[in-house]
């Protein structure tokens, strides 16, 4: 087993199906087992407000990032590069860089970064508008957006004073010459490939491309670059809820999923409460397990290390061999042998090996 991050080269965490796999605790548990001088470390991702990142620590410790890096979180040294992809709030930056105790000396903005107005949220909430009719988060991520591609946003250039303020720093970090000096970079990538703009769900989509090359051109990242990719999938797959009127009529529906799919109730997970969306509260919708999306994310992402999450979610071993034997078989297709990790919780201590897996769910 490698470590997953390594001096002069840049790694990349990803979701492999349509977000909300849980690739906070898969960021956290790599976190945990890297032996590495963080000083050395940058962290960067292109997140939004629309998608954020749940960790469970040991020792009890809970924490959603929507902004910040989730290494960078949990270690103090990294630097914090919210590079020229990422999207902001400004208040839920502030927000974020107080409750996560983060210094905001740490972090760096790209110029190009795009900046939320709140005309940018209030566009979004309108009943009538495109954000609604694909039961968008509507936290204005798009429209801020689409604005900065017809030049006429706000990015973080316009509102350097207001960063200033924060004690963040408005700039450049060249990554490159970074790796090159001996740098390790770690890159967060939000959302999820299924949500990706080309990928076949529009419009019921992102307003981006979910990828790891996206990843890097965000970033500025040249593909020499790349080390490892870390995926993340869960045995059963969601996507955001749709909006529903005041007299329970869809006004927004969130969108399909694959041929091979079936959409669930949460009443076929009795022991478990219905999941809300971490920025929407609204409930989940739950689907089983795609053999063809994982295809598809296997051919596009390559992955080292998959992360199977809500393993919890099955009742048996049974059900779970099913699963590994439609991944490996999408690995041997592409020639790829990942080392494949199954957590059962929320919290770091509840990832495991694929072998530790079967035993725990023969025990039920």
């Amino acid at each position: 087993m490698s470590e997953f991050l390594k001096y002069g080269k840049a790694s990349v965490l990803i979701d492999g199906q349509f977000g909300s796999t849980g690739k906070g605790l898969a960021a956290a548990y790599q976190c945990e087992r890297s032996e590495v001088d963080w000083q050395r470390v940058i962290c960067t991702t292109n997140a939004a407000p629309n998608a954020g990142h749940t960790t469970v620590l040991p020792n009890g410790r809970k924490f959603i990032t929507f902004h910040l890096p989730t290494m960078a979180v949990m270690r103090n040294e990294p630097s914090i590069f919210l590079n020229a992809g990422a999207i902001i709030d400004l208040d839920m930056l502030r927000d974020e860089l107080r409750d996560m105790g983060v210094d905001p000396a740490r972090v760096t903005v790209h110029p190009n970064a795009a900046i939320i107005t709140e005309e940018d949220k209030e566009y979004e909430k309108n009943k009538e508008s495109g954000a609604t009719k694909i039961a968008s988060t509507q936290k204005g991520v798009g429209r801020a957006q689409a604005r900065k591609i017809m030049r006429e946003g706000v990015t973080a250039k316009d509102v350097t004073s207001e960063l200033l303020a924060m004690g963040v720093r408005v700039g450049r970090v060249e990554l490159n010459e970074a790796m090159s000096m001996g740098m390790a970079v770690m890159v967060e990538t939000a959302q999820g490939m299924g949500l990706s703009l080309n990928n076949g769900f529009h419009p019921h989509c992102t307003s981006r491309e979910v990828s790891v090359s996206q990843s890097f051109s965000d970033a500025g990242i040249h593909p020499s670059y790349l080390h490892q990719t870390l995926m993340v999938a869960r045995t059963f797959p969601i996507r955001v809820g749709n909006i529903v009127n005041e007299d329970g009529t869809v006004i927004g529906y969130s969108g399909g999923v694959y041929p091979d799919q079936k959409e669930l109730t949460w009443d076929s997970f009795p022991h478990i409460e219905p999941e809300r969306t971490t920025v929407t509260k609204r409930v989940r919708r739950i689907f089983t397990f795609s053999p063809q999306q994982y295809r598809d994310a296997t051919s596009r992402l390559r992955p080292d290390i998959v992360h199977l999450g809500f393993c919890d979610y099955l009742a048996d071993e049974k059900m779970l061999e099913s699963l590994i034997l439609h991944m490996r078989a999408a690995h041997s297709y592409y020639g790829t042998s990942p080392e494949i990790l199954c957590s059962f919780g929320p919290c770091t201590t509840d990832v495991i090996s694929v072998g530790e897996a079967y035993d725990r769910l023969r025990g039920r």
